[in-house]
């Protein structure tokens, strides 16, 4: 299932578990988002006050000057890695959302907040880490804004009962397994353990490799959020989602 983990940086998945070590923040960026990750460093470091480590995924040479590495080098406890060394991609072909659950599995880190670049926090993100359920479960997902299913989008709940046929107690209980909303995940920040999650980590990776998100899963969902859910409930492992709802600043 997972062929494109094997020969560049792991042999093993218990090479993946022996180095992930300690909490910290995940953040992707192209060129176009470094300011926005400066922001969010400087609002860690000198607003919140967090010097959890953080480190910064790219994708390429193409996809981060030399010069934008460098820029956030200069900050105390930040890493810089290219995802393009981790994996096999003639198989995974890492591009645009699909760099987010890859960046968590290659991360250094054994519990990874993932955060957008253009997200914000205005309290402590750290707090997550000690949601209850998140401790049993090993992972954290927040709901999407509910959008209703119009005629074209009811497709995508009949595309998913075709092949979900005993679903988890989470998943029968989410709004768009009722009809209640198409979209049910939001994926700017989603908080996992690896050790404690690894199987559906593996199976959201699997789900936005090249072929299969390219041929099936980004025709029926919008890009990488539904993945995180489904990539769980494909391994029958349990998941916990936030149940509050997101709410509009503005």
């Amino acid at each position: 299932l997972y062929k494109w983990l094997y020969g560049f940086r792991y042999s093993s998945l218990k090479d993946i578990i022996n180095s992930s070590n300690g909490k910290g923040i995940v953040i992707c960026t192209p060129n176009r988002y470094v300011h926005f990750v400066r922001s969010n460093i400087d609002t860690f470091r000198y607003v919140l006050n967090i010097t959890t480590p953080i480190e910064i995924f790219y994708n390429g040479e193409s996809d981060l000057s030399k010069e934008n590495r460098e820029l956030l080098k200069q900050y105390t406890n930040v890493y810089i890695s290219d995802i393009s060394q981790y994996f096999d991609n003639k198989i995974v072909d890492i591009s645009h959302w699909a760099i987010k659950p890859f960046a968590i599995l290659a991360s250094r880190f054994e519990e990874v907040i993932l955060m957008d670049a253009d997200a914000f926090y205005i309290n402590n993100p750290l707090k997550l880490f000690d949601d209850y359920k998140y401790k049993e479960l090993g992972s954290l997902f927040f709901k999407d804004r509910t959008l209703k299913f119009s005629k074209n989008k009811i497709k995508r709940l009949k595309w998913l009962k075709s092949f979900i046929i005993n679903p988890l107690p989470e998943t029968k209980k989410s709004r768009i397994w009722n009809k209640k909303s198409r979209d049910e995940l939001e994926s700017s920040t989603v908080v996992i353990h690896k050790a404690k999650a690894l199987l559906g980590l593996l199976n959201i990776c699997k789900l936005n490799e090249k072929m299969l998100r390219d041929k099936i899963i980004y025709r029926k969902v919008y890009g990488d959020k539904e993945t995180f859910w489904l990539g769980f409930e494909m391994s029958r492992q349990n998941y916990n989602v936030i149940p509050n709802n997101c709410a509009a600043v503005g």
